[in-house]
């Protein structure tokens, strides 16, 4: 169960149908302060409109602060993430970011951002 102050967090920041947030370090502080926990994370490729072609995402949200911009939904994620602790997720995605993602030649990542699969006691935690 969502605490109540992570799910008002998700209502007034969450991009899209997604726990993707701009500011996913602010909600991952409060998701785990609050006693909650992520299972897996997915990853969002952040790029101007016109560099979508060759990033490694394709659809996603157009950035409602500024429409020259899309969180492009990549295929890259990392699950079974639950037995981690915050600072070692915050470790990975701050890796992931600085290493980035490529597919092929053609497609690479921009800036990446995370979005998150919350557990719950329906995925067995």
């Amino acid at each position: 169960m969502i605490s109540p102050k992570v799910q008002k967090y998700i209502d007034e920041h969450a991009i899209g149908s997604e726990y993707l947030f701009k500011d996913w370090e602010t909600f991952l502080d409060l998701l785990y302060a609050e006693g909650g926990r992520v299972s897996a994370i997915l990853w969002w490729d952040y790029c101007e409109v016109s560099q979508q072609p060759e990033s490694v995402g394709s659809g996603g949200y157009r950035d409602p602060e500024n429409d020259a911009y899309v969180y492009a939904e990549t295929q890259f994620y990392q699950d079974e993430v639950e037995t981690k602790t915050l600072d070692e997720i915050k470790r990975y995605i701050g890796q992931q970011r600085r290493s980035g993602f490529r597919y092929g030649d053609s497609y690479r990542s921009h800036e990446l951002i995370p979005s998150f699969y919350l557990q719950t006691e329906e995925n067995g935690n």
